[in-house]
């Protein structure tokens, strides 16, 4: 992500438009080289450029990264001036889960639960949810990024509510 990104086209939301991936070359004994992460500017398909909405908490940590980034301001997510991978963001997120004692998670984790907790929410249309992940149906929304973000207690709760008949 960079930061031209945020406000280019829609306030509050970041344009995402831009892939990581994987780089290989055949060296000359017929072998590969290791993989290289690159850039690529487009990203998987169609429906994945899109303009996905930044809460007023996360513009307000973009600010504060921002001051902090005064050796580049082409990249968000720096060290030492270079851009991180997305491999190099994955395990600082786990770090920094298991620093906070909550469970690990990572990027691609915290992805479904950013739409599962979409999805929950009735006031949210899920062709909006579609959109803003870059799904272009809404099945692959559901049939792959919908579970139960509740603990089971809350779970259990929400069962014996539903099911518990009123006179």
């Amino acid at each position: 992500m960079k930061w031209p990104d945020i406000n280019e086209e829609k306030e509050s939301c970041i344009h995402v438009q831009r892939m990581e991936t994987k780089k290989f070359e055949k060296l000359l004994d017929g072998s590969w080289s290791k993989e290289k992460p690159v850039i690529i500017e487009r990203t998987k398909s169609y429906a994945g450029n899109r303009n996905v909405y930044l809460t007023a908490t996360a513009r307000k940590i973009l600010n504060q990264v921002k001051t902090h980034n005064i050796e580049n301001l082409e990249y968000i997510f720096l060290n030492h001036g270079e851009r991180l991978t997305a491999r190099c963001l994955n395990t600082i997120l786990r770090g920094r889960c298991m620093n906070a004692g909550i469970l690990e998670k990572g990027m691609h984790k915290i992805r479904k639960m950013y739409i599962s907790t979409l999805i929950d929410n009735e006031n949210i249309n899920i062709n909006f949810i579609r959109e803003q992940v870059g799904h272009t149906d809404e099945r692959t929304t559901y049939g792959n990024y919908c579970f139960n973000c509740k603990s089971a207690i809350l779970t259990a709760q929400a069962m014996e509510k539903a099911l518990t008949y009123t006179v």
